[in-house]
């Protein structure tokens, strides 16, 4: 069977157990999408964690991306009727990848994983019962636990839960693990799936995410259910300066789509992107006037945020407070600073910012 314009066949189909399948023919609940490239060390317990879900009304869609590897003999060992895998007749990257499941699945929800993690059993039954109960979140994802290469784990990564400060905080990097994420369907269809775009490769997640958050509140779960695998052949590792590039864009993107601007000139976003990126025990190459330019542009974006989405008085004094006090601190932090260009009157700019920062985190509502 051919979809998604020619570009991939159906490889394996399997029937089991008839009690496992969906009553009356009916779309299952969930359908689990996993994009697979050469993936021979970790698909067997990546598919495993799935078919083991305690929430069992799900079908699990497979996209094999032309892998040279042993994945394909792995997939056909498999056998779950559940288990559908689709394998491209040539390599299309990850974000063709997906689209190809999303093109294919039936179910109300999508949870996506990668082909090198793990879900804990519990993880659908988690999912499908937060967002029975929240009709109106879009997407939903989860604190994780980081494994290693053996399974071992390494910590627990707790995450923000609140859907406007994950909006916030999509504008300026990625607070979602993709491999716990589990999306209405058309939620995601209406933000048009994942993005082609070379602009954005190896951040294709934090991409679609904000999309989605734009048009639907989204939320996180405290509880962990899932588990990220760190290794040495992950594509976060051996592309991870290709990723911050593409993430640096989806920022750019994001807040111009804010602020409803064409683009951000280049000294703008330097400046935007060199004072809240700056660590503080590194040298700060930032003039007087873009220190200046930087620390007025920051409360603009606050103001447009709060009123895009709707901020009480109350809603927009505590978000103000947050964000201002972080900011505001940072900047006088920096101002103690000698180093680069960090003349005299730029560590003024960063002083007297900052306290104008911290002052009006401290305005009463």
């Amino acid at each position: 069977m051919r979809t998604h314009n020619g570009m991939a066949t159906e490889l394996v189909s399997f029937t089991c157990d008839k009690e496992r399948r969906p009553r009356n023919g009916a779309a299952p609940r969930v359908s689990a999408i996993i994009a697979a490239y050469n993936g021979e060390r970790f698909i067997r317990s990546a598919v495993e964690s799935i078919v083991n879900q305690t929430f069992r009304d799900f079908e699990l869609i497979v996209i094999d991306d032309c892998s040279t590897d042993g994945t394909v003999q792995i997939l056909a060992d498999l056998k779950d009727e559940r288990l559908r895998v689709i394998r491209n007749e040539r390599n299309l990257g990850i974000a063709k990848s997906l689209n190809t499941g999303l093109a294919v699945a039936k179910g109300e929800y999508v949870a996506l994983q990668d082909h090198d993690d793990v879900s804990f059993p519990t993880r659908f039954e988690c999912q499908v019962g937060f967002l029975d109960k929240h009709v109106q979140i879009g997407m939903v994802g989860s604190s994780y636990t980081v494994i290693d290469e053996t399974g071992a784990a390494v910590m627990n990564c707790p995450v923000e839960c609140d859907n406007l400060k994950l909006r916030w905080t999509l504008l300026w990097s990625n607070p979602f693990c993709h491999t716990t994420i589990m999306v209405r369907r058309r939620a995601i269809q209406e933000a048009g799936g994942y993005s082609p775009n070379k602009n954005y490769r190896f951040a294709e997640d934090y991409d679609m995410m904000s999309r989605v958050a734009v048009h639907f509140p989204v939320a996180n779960i405290s509880q962990p259910l899932g588990q990220w695998r760190r290794h040495s052949t992950a594509a976060s590792r051996l592309h991870a300066d290709q990723q911050l590039v593409s993430a640096r864009l989806i920022s750019q993107r994001n807040i111009c789509e804010l602020l409803k601007w064409d683009h951000i000139d280049i000294a703008r976003w330097r400046g935007l992107e060199r004072f809240l990126c700056q660590p503080v025990r590194q040298q700060l190459d930032l003039t007087s006037a873009e220190v200046n330019c930087t620390l007025n542009f920051l409360p603009t974006i606050h103001e447009t945020f709060c009123s895009k989405y709707g901020f009480v008085k109350r809603e927009a004094a505590a978000h103000r407070l947050r964000v201002f006090w972080s900011w505001g601190k940072h900047a006088l932090a920096l101002s103690y600073r000698r180093n680069g260009r960090l003349n005299a009157a730029c560590r003024f700019s960063l002083f007297a910012g900052g306290a104008k920062l911290l002052a009006k985190a401290l305005r009463p509502a």
